[in-house]
């Protein structure tokens, strides 16, 4: 029972942020073009500014062990999407889509939400600093996905550059510099820092609701279904019972694992189809449901294994 409160805690802010942005969308006040704005505004200023001063301010020692960890489950992850996707559809631009979609988490917007809820807002440094791990994999993989799949030519040069402006890694490289620098960041400096970071998920989740759509969800029920128990399933009870049998993980470090795998669809999926030519509907779909199932799954989560996550 005490879990199930801690779940319902966590979750039901959550739905009702969420909620709420779907409300203003259907009633008009905002538009559809104006929440893709917001959502730009969350990933280039907001989840930048909260992994920055997560990292600044946490004082647990970086663990190389578990970045390999980490690094490693979201190869193997991308391998069986990419082998999933293969037997899904012979459709090689939503093979992609397939693959990206089912490997790819929105471990920032999402993930760090649900981090600060679990560790409490003062101890998300072991969730920022897998997000950054997780952030460089999944834009080098996302590329992958879909020059694999349509035997495009692979340029490593050109990926390993849009990874490296990638601005979670950018906020990482800083804070890391001034962490191990022990420079003192002036309380001007600071403070702004921190009221952005207090913007990202009350926006974030505006957005998410703001932009769920289902209206043609019927003709691809069966793939979204597949690659949803995939996604928010198969990938997080796989990685973390062998993270806990195998690799000993416990604690904060085993509870960001799973927010990682346990998230939903990363919302830069859409426009990474859109612009790599994978199929943009089937993305939206997947950002969809994913997004609504995993307030469920989340819940479910939380509540039968919340003493191991935390």
């Amino acid at each position: 029972m005490e879990y199930f409160n801690t779940s319902f805690q966590i979750v039901m802010p959550l739905v009702l942020m969420m909620a709420t942005g779907f409300l203003l969308r259907r009633v008009g006040i905002v538009t559809e073009d104006a929440l893709r704005i917001v959502n730009r505004i969350v990933y280039y200023v907001g989840i930048p500014t909260l992994v920055f001063y997560s990292v600044v301010t946490d004082r647990t020692p970086a663990r190389w062990q578990y970045a390999l960890w980490v690094a490693g489950a979201i190869f193997v992850a991308f391998v069986l999407a990419m082998l999933l996707a293969r037997l899904l559809t012979k459709d090689p631009a939503r093979r992609g889509t397939v693959t990206q979609c089912a490997f790819r988490s929105n471990d920032g917007i999402f993930g760090l939400a649900v981090a600060a809820a679990l560790f409490g807002e003062s101890n998300t440094g072991t969730m920022a600093f897998t997000l950054v791990v997780s952030a460089s994999m999944f834009g080098i993989f996302g590329v992958l996905a879909y020059e694999l799949n349509r035997g495009g030519t692979i340029h490593v040069g050109k990926i390993l550059l849009n990874t490296l402006k990638n601005p979670i890694l950018i906020a990482a490289a800083l804070a890391f510099i001034v962490r191990f620098t022990g420079l003192t960041l002036p309380y001007v400096i600071l403070k702004p820092i921190e009221y952005f970071k207090h913007m990202c998920t009350p926006l974030g989740f505006l957005v998410l609701g703001g932009l769920l759509s289902f209206k043609s969800l019927k003709a691809d029920w069966k793939i979204v279904t597949v690659v949803s128990a995939v996604k928010l399933v198969a990938l997080p009870v796989l990685f973390c019972s062998l993270a806990y049998f195998v690799g000993g993980i416990r604690g904060a470090e085993l509870g960001s694992l799973f927010i990682v795998f346990a998230s939903p669809v990363a919302m830069s999926c859409l426009p990474m189809a859109s612009g790599l030519g994978g199929d943009v509907k089937l993305a939206g779909e997947l950002i969809a449901v994913t997004t609504v199932l995993s307030l469920l799954t989340f819940f479910l989560y939380l509540t039968f294994f919340g003493g191991i996550l935390v």
